[in-house]
């Protein structure tokens, strides 16, 4: 099997973020998978930001079996020994902050997307060759301008997601896959995602200081 982890970012480059590529490249090459930084904005201007991650979906990556797409804030914590290639199934995250905002998109566009299709965390992606070809042949970046700017990526790729006809694959494990740094129970997580909260009501801080903290107990 061929396999590779994407990331990307539009932008300079900031500490948190060269970081988490070393870490992620390090993570790709543990999993015997190839890596790759994606730059700038391969989905062209009329997508936001965050939903340059469907690029994903290019026919680029179409000889590779599995290509995994993971935020630039994102790392494997220390000592995980699970491959999210072969040791896991499922497309992407589904807990209670994504079935919130997947109620909230279904009721501001009710008819772009339904309840009963899959809704995804955007920081990890996980998908095989015959997901990304199902996804990609609905891809009309004009109709995917007029609501990105509310739900990013995921409510692209929601949007994706029903046209195809894909069905609900959710990645084990609740937050195990994209484990914010602000959960209790980090010990147990395989990808930590660093956030500005220090706890699940605040305060904030920088990024680079919860990454710090995480290193000083070992997480990272």
């Amino acid at each position: 099997m061929k396999n590779i982890i994407l990331q990307h970012y539009d932008g300079e480059l900031g500490e948190l973020e060269k970081l988490s590529i070393d870490n992620i490249s390090n993570y790709a090459k543990k999993c015997g998978a190839e890596y790759e930084l994606v730059l700038g904005r391969p989905m062209g201007n009329k997508l936001s930001v965050q939903s340059q991650k469907l690029c994903v979906l290019s026919d680029k990556y179409d000889d590779h079996d599995m290509v995994v797409m993971l935020d630039i804030d994102m790392f494997e914590r220390k000592g995980q020994t699970e491959n999210v290639f072969t040791d896991v199934e499922g497309i992407g995250m589904y807990a209670d902050i994504q079935k919130s905002l997947h109620r909230s998109l279904v009721g501001s566009f009710p008819f772009l997307g339904s309840m009963s299709h899959p809704y995804w965390g955007g920081a990890i992606y996980r998908l095989n060759k015959e997901e990304r070809k199902k996804l990609r042949e609905n891809i009309d970046v004009n109709e995917l301008s007029k609501f990105n700017s509310a739900y990013y990526d995921e409510g692209c790729m929601h949007r994706l997601a029903y046209l195809s006809g894909l069905k609900f694959s959710t990645l084990p494990g609740e937050y195990k896959w994209c484990h914010c740094s602000y959960r209790e129970g980090i010990e147990n997580a395989a990808l930590i995602h660093i956030r500005t909260k220090i706890t699940p009501t605040g305060p904030k801080r920088k990024k680079i200081e919860n990454y710090n903290e995480l290193v000083k107990r070992g997480m990272i």
